[in-house]
């Protein structure tokens, strides 16, 4: 089964422009080719003739189809501010920083890439495991894993009472995905706008700081 965009709904740009340009040509033909016919009927060659380069310049760019779209992710999840909120975020109050974080995060989450190649993976994992593993290394652990460092540098500071950081950058995960991401994802509503996501972050804050706050405190 492959999965695509909305009817009517073109294909997003998929990398940041930092990239040099051939490698850029060929991430942007990749991303659209899976977005709009799925892993499974997406072939190098076809990548290759989308971004006018050779099998040869493919391949030595990237070694197979898992390696090329782990990339894609990887490129997106650059893009995100979510990896650069964190390690900005010892310079201000953990409330602050953990609704900046949140709110990017859920900026990230809910955007057309993200959703586009989260329904590809989910529909087609099951054939090709190489695609959910390759997604989950390349964007959720990189998110989670400087998460998990900012809050071990809160809790090592005394800043909340974070006795497991990495299973507190899940919670926080979770919360802010909340059922909005599914609702999406399903196309049941449309995204939330600036101001639900902004008191939907506030909210999970306010839980987490609670939930985590240092005893006595």
């Amino acid at each position: 089964m492959a999965l695509s965009q909305p009817a009517g709904t073109a294909a997003p740009a998929m990398v940041p422009a930092a990239i040099s340009s051939k490698t850029c040509q060929i991430l942007e033909a990749g991303g659209r080719l899976f977005l709009e016919h799925g892993y499974g009927a997406t072939s190098m060659d076809a990548v290759a003739r989308a971004a006018g380069v050779s099998k040869a310049t493919l391949y030595a760019h990237f070694t197979n189809k898992a390696d090329l779209f782990s990339a894609i992710v990887a490129a997106e999840c650059a893009r995100a501010v979510p990896m650069v909120a964190c390690r900005e975020a010892d310079t201000v109050p953990v409330a602050d920083a953990l609704f900046r974080i949140g709110r990017e995060l859920l900026d990230l989450l809910l955007s057309p890439e993200a959703l586009g190649v989260y329904r590809v993976v989910v529909a087609e994992s099951p054939r090709f495991p190489e695609l959910g593993r390759a997604f989950y290394q390349a964007g959720p652990t990189q998110t989670l894993n400087a998460l998990s460092t900012y809050l071990g540098g809160v809790g090592r500071r005394g800043e909340l009472a974070v006795p497991d950081a990495t299973a507190a950058a899940e919670l926080f995960w979770g919360m802010i995905r909340s059922h909005a991401h599914l609702r999406c994802l399903l196309l049941v509503d449309p995204a939330p706008d600036a101001a639900q996501r902004d008191h939907h972050v506030r909210t999970v804050v306010t839980v987490f700081v609670r939930g985590f706050a240092v005893p006595g405190t």
